[in-house]
């Protein structure tokens, strides 16, 4: 058996945001370093490391607090965004502490990868990638 994985795209709005919806029903196999978000295939996103996670809005159904997912920004070396367990929503936005994408020779894309999970999983994630824009008075 394998992991059920769908990836819906929500919003894809070239200078404004991304937003995509994730989810897994799990077996038991998990996901590892499986791209999730494809920088070259949207209009919003860019092959470089100028993209923020803004939101979250995260279900991780486990009773393990151990488990849970992690979101990867994809590059030469690879650099952990989060990790999520348990339920949420994180709006990152008002106090100006997004996420940023500091993956060594960054190329965008987002990872996802799966710690310790049990059968009978199922995750949903909604992600929001913006791009932060500074207006000067």
């Amino acid at each position: 058996m394998a992991d059920t994985v769908t990836t819906q795209t929500i919003a894809d709005t070239s200078g404004v945001k991304f937003v995509t919806k994730l989810t897994n029903f799990s077996d038991g196999t998990g996901e590892t370093l499986v791209r999730k978000v494809d920088a070259s295939e949207t209009t919003f996103m860019t092959e470089d490391g100028n993209r923020k996670i803004s939101k979250i809005w995260f279900s991780v159904n486990t009773a393990n607090g151990k488990s849970g997912v992690e979101l990867l920004w994809a590059g030469a070396t690879n650099a952990s965004a989060v990790f999520l367990s348990g339920q949420g929503y994180w709006d990152l936005r008002p106090a100006g502490d997004e996420i940023p994408n500091n993956a060594t020779t960054a190329t965008g894309d987002v990872l996802l990868s799966t710690r310790t999970l049990l059968m009978a999983i199922i995750i949903q994630l909604l992600l929001s990638l913006d791009k932060k824009v500074y207006k000067y008075k």
